[in-house]
């Protein structure tokens, strides 16, 4: 019995020398692991960012930034701050959200009336110049720097227009340009800050002034439609008179061409009795001449009398002559004779 109880005791105290020094292994490892987390820093620093080292002893900020990738360095000395330098907005959709009051701009227009404005600004930070910017103004640059300048210079720019004017939209982009300018000259005495551009995002006018312009809208809209009403009906009468004219025309044209066809017809009607005229002159003419032809070649008007005479000869009058002499013969009594040969002829 004792032998196994002094075995046992013997076991224990070898596996307690053994776990002594593993303790102690795992208590240096530990102290190590405490030093390092209170003196080592590391830091990542993404492309788009840029490290300012500060000297905490000696209370100043190390011109040259820290690049990009891990930097480690001494807590206790020294201090590392990440900046994004890349470009973004100011202010963001999350400042927006949750300090909306903070970063809406409540301005007024130079006829008086007022303006709620959500401009947002576009900006970079030039990485070499940026240690410069905590040195003189700190991390919280753009409540410092840039929020009050975005005010002071949009207020004068707004403040350059009529409600009017932005309400219809047509200066916007004037006043947006405007504004991207007179930033751009107001922080041009912190080089880190390059601003890019303004962006009016919004705008919102009193209730009682937006209804009066959406009256005065519907107004202009309704004298639009009228002046478009009364220029129709215009157009309408103007193609009326038009048509009318055009009748009138027409008739006209077809009156004088009914007109000239008669006077035409009438000519051609004229013309046609002025020829048969022409030739039965012509005709009647001819008679005589011949007729004067004739008694010339008959050897004057008895002669003609009598060839006229026998012309009217009936075709069966039959005329007798008595010789009265050896050789001769003579016509006695004619004018008896051939008075009752005619009447007995007629009846």
């Amino acid at each position: 019995m004792m032998d196994m109880l002094s075995d046992f005791f013997n076991l224990r105290w070898g596996n307690f020398n053994m776990d002594k020094r593993s303790v102690v292994a795992v208590g240096m490892i530990g102290v190590m692991l405490v030093a390092f987390w209170m003196f080592v820093g590391i830091v990542d620093i993404k492309p788009t960012e840029v490290g300012v080292e500060v000297d905490k002893v000696q209370g100043r900020v190390i011109e040259m930034p820290r690049g990009v990738g891990y930097q480690i360095f001494n807590k206790v000395s020294t201090d590392i701050i990440v900046y994004h330098v890349a470009a973004r907005s100011f202010p963001g959709d999350v400042m927006k959200n949750e300090n909306s009051d903070t970063y809406t701009l409540d301005l007024k227009t130079n006829d008086g009336q007022k303006i709620k404005v959500d401009l947002t600004v576009l900006y970079a930070l030039k990485a070499n110049e940026v240690p410069a910017l905590h040195q003189s103004i700190g991390f919280n640059y753009e409540d410092q720097i840039l929020l009050p300048q975005i005010r002071s210079e949009a207020r004068i720019a707004i403040g350059s227009y009529a409600a009017e004017e932005i309400y219809s939209g047509k200066v916007r982009d004037v006043i947006q340009k405007e504004i991207a300018t007179r930033l751009q000259n107001a922080v041009a005495k912190f080089p880190a800050i390059q601003i890019q551009d303004a962006l009016i995002r919004d705008f919102a006018f009193s209730a009682e002034f937006e209804r009066a312009i959406e009256q005065k809208k519907l107004a202009a809209q309704q004298v639009e439609i009228n002046k478009n009403r009364a220029l129709a009906q215009e157009q309408e009468a103007n193609r009326q008179e038009a048509e009318a004219r055009g009748g009138k025309l027409k008739a006209i044209q077809e009156a004088e061409g009914r007109a000239q066809s008669a006077k035409i017809e009438a000519d051609a009607e004229r013309y046609k009795l002025e020829q048969e005229a022409t030739g039965k002159l012509a005709i009647y003419k001819a008679d005589a001449e011949g007729k004067r032809l004739q008694a010339e070649a008959l050897g004057g008007g008895q002669n003609v009398v009598a060839l006229k005479f026998a012309e009217n000869i009936p075709d069966k009058f039959r005329v007798f002559a008595i010789p009265v002499g050896q050789n001769s013969t003579s016509l006695m009594d004619l004018n008896g004779m051939f008075k009752g040969m005619f009447s007995g002829a007629q009846e």
